[in-house]
């Protein structure tokens, strides 16, 4: 057989194709994220509605059924633009239930656990607004608050599960650093004045450096952002700007605050949400699932492995973009999923995943 010049060409461009193609794949092979053995990471089916864009917070159903993702659409985080979207799937299934409109940029997601009612705080960076849906009707209403103690906006937010319970929410980016950045509502909730007390920060107190077992007199949560309860029903904060966890205890306790400096390969590491094998229930497991959002890849992933050891704690590292499993006694992070394009929120259901 001969082949002209042309045949060659042709050759040519036809194998430059099939090349490229395989490399998109295998790009497209790498940019997804790897779990460490014994951890499985797999996507959950879960397809975000149209125009819903970005997955943030998340927050699993009491009963283990339902998952809730908060997609802030890229909109502005002051107020000014909007809407989210609050979107309730079927976890055995990925389906979705609700697909419900939030005004502004919908950021902390928890559920109430004496109410099952899920708030969403709005606007971490100024004109902050609490969405509160109904958990059987899915009716939203939304709240505001009395601006003495707020310079900024708000963020995440934690309930106790005694009795009475508690209600806490992050001031996040206070322009007046002698502002708090952990506040408590105090009264009912209000339409359009929703009383808050301060709880953690403003003026410099001492803190206890865990790691160094020294004593700090700081005013360093310059950056606060997501929070959670852990297992000893204390606050823990995490603090982008000093790359630290800070835990608030009995505020009468001789260390009342302790901070918890980050490492990941021996280098400070900044961090999003950070979770314990317990659910927002205050139910523990060996068994379970970790649900996480990749913000940029606008998908959802679960971590699941064969046991959970009782009240492990992981954090999304989100600027290097791996999950961790962190060592509260020395502040280390150790990777289990590498390679993710933005992660940043993390949700543990003590229940295995089981998706049709």
């Amino acid at each position: 057989m001969v082949c002209s010049p042309a045949d060659f060409v042709s050759r040519w461009l036809l194998l430059s194709l099939v090349g490229a193609a395989l490399f998109m794949c295998a790009t497209q092979t790498l940019a997804v994220p790897v779990a460490v053995p014994p951890y499985k990471i797999r996507a959950f089916p879960g397809i975000p509605p149209a125009g819903a864009t970005q997955p943030d917070d998340l927050a699993v159903s009491a009963d283990g059924k339902d998952l809730w993702i908060g997609y802030g659409n890229g909109v502005d985080t002051t107020g000014k633009g909007g809407p989210s979207n609050l979107v309730e799937y079927a976890i055995s299934s990925g389906s979705v239930l609700r697909n419900l409109t939030i005004p502004g940029h919908l950021d902390g997601l928890k559920i109430n656990p004496a109410t099952n009612d899920i708030w969403a705080t709005e606007n971490e960076d100024g004109n902050p607004t609490l969405a509160v849906v109904q958990h059987t009707t899915r009716a939203v209403n939304i709240y505001r608050f009395a601006p003495l103690l707020l310079t900024g906006g708000m963020d995440d937010l934690a309930f106790t599960l005694g009795t009475p319970q508690r209600d806490f929410i992050v001031a996040s980016s206070q322009t007046d650093i002698t502002k708090p950045v952990i506040v408590e509502i105090t009264g009912p909730l209000m339409k359009t004045n929703t009383q808050l007390a301060p709880f953690l920060g403003g003026a410099p107190k001492p803190v206890l450096n865990v790691v160094t077992n020294g004593t700090e007199l700081s005013n360093q949560i310059g950056d606060p952002d997501s929070m959670t309860l852990n297992p000893a029903g204390e606050l823990v904060l995490d603090n982008r700007s000093d790359h630290s966890l800070y835990i608030a205890r009995n505020l009468r306790a001789v260390n009342p605050v302790l901070r918890v400096p980050l490492t990941l390969d021996g280098i400070p590491v900044e961090v999003n949400d950070t979770i314990f094998t317990a659910s927002t229930f205050g139910i523990s497991s060996t068994a379970g699932t970790i649900f996480i959002t990749d913000t940029s890849a606008n998908k959802i992933y679960t971590l699941t492995k064969p046991y959970f050891p009782s009240n492990e704690v992981y954090t999304a590292a989100n600027v290097v973009n791996d999950v961790g499993l962190v060592d509260l006694n020395t502040g280390v992070v150790t990777p289990v999923v590498t390679g993710f394009k933005g992660v940043h929120g993390l949700a543990f259901s003590p229940m295995v995943v089981a998706i049709e």
